[in-house]
């Protein structure tokens, strides 16, 4: 028996709402791990910032997010040697600079200062004053 033409237009309509379903899926799916990966990097801050031991910290985000103790490990050496680093030298700009947040933000990016932090390791270690002379 041959298809008409309304069969192929609803045929059509249900292949469109499939694939627009699959596609908010896959969108809803993304933006679910997307603000899974961003609670994880605020734990891990808040955290470090408390001074928590870091085997703890490795524990907690083992427990609260289900990472392997690698991935915990490497969420808390990335918060120690990137993200602690800059978020103090954007404070420093702020109070010691001057500057407005978003420039302190703009003169972090503009210096390569994540890159020179992922390739010069002992960096991290530095005050935000000894951060702010070696970018320079």
């Amino acid at each position: 028996m041959a298809k008409s033409f309304g069969d192929y237009l609803a045929g059509a309509g249900y292949f469109l709402l499939d694939t627009t379903r699959k596609a908010v899926l896959r969108n809803d799916d993304e933006t679910v791990q997307q603000e899974r990966e961003a609670g994880i990097s605020i734990l891990t801050a808040a955290l470090y910032e408390a001074k928590i031991k870091d085997p703890e910290i490795i524990r907690l985000l083992q427990k609260y997010y289900g990472l392997r103790e690698n991935e915990a490990q490497e969420q808390l050496r990335i918060e120690k040697t990137i993200n602690h680093p800059c978020s103090e030298l954007e404070s420093y700009l702020m109070s010691e600079e001057a500057l407005s947040q978003q420039e302190a933000q703009d003169y972090i990016i503009d210096h390569g200062t994540v890159d020179l932090l992922r390739q010069e390791r002992s960096l991290w270690k530095l005050s935000p004053k000894e951060l702010l002379r070696k970018i320079e």
